[in-house]
């Protein structure tokens, strides 16, 4: 179930990317990508709910608990815990969120926008489900470049010095 909340923005992100583009005109395409990853965030979100009501709360312990061996040179343990259960369901509740509050302020290269969007949520959801502290720090530190991306190009004002700014203290 876990593992699930990781692959389906991964889904989205290989849907937007590998949709034909020269079929249909500008403004369906566009909507065409926003409905797909706010569609991805939405799953997640009533995912997250889901585990959220299976969650039981008197249990002291690791949740939910999946292995995954094998995986290139790391054993992969997912699980969730009392903490991070609510940072699941931020992440869940904000990204679909903020997808839906750009519809209209986004105008250009809106592909990557969501692309990038989405990664960050599939980053986020790592870093608060895994149980190692190598793949947490890994998947910590891989949030830095999507959103150095994401403020310098979509920001306001001194976008690029503030992207610099945030890549520089948070590395």
């Amino acid at each position: 179930m876990l593992l699930s909340l990781l692959l389906i923005p991964i889904l989205g992100i290989f849907f937007i990317s590998s949709s034909i583009t020269y079929e249909l005109d500008n403004i369906k395409i566009t909507q065409y990508y926003r409905n797909i990853s706010i569609i991805a965030s939405g799953i997640n979100l009533i995912l997250s709910f889901i585990i959220f009501g299976l969650f039981d709360f008197s249990k002291n312990e690791f949740q939910f608990v999946q292995e995954h061996y094998d995986m290139g040179l790391f054993n992969v343990y997912l699980g969730i815990d009392g903490i991070s259960i609510y940072f699941v369901l931020l992440t869940t509740c904000i990204i679909p969120i903020a997808l839906i509050s750009s519809l209209n302020s986004i105008t250009e290269n809106i592909r990557s926008y969501l692309i990038i969007m989405l990664l960050l949520e599939t980053l986020l959801l790592a870093v608060f489900l895994v149980l190692d502290m190598l793949l947490f720090y890994i998947f910590f530190e891989s949030i830095l470049p999507p959103l150095f991306l994401l403020i310098g190009l979509y920001g306001s004002e001194n976008k690029v010095k503030a992207s610099f700014y945030l890549f520089l203290y948070t590395l």
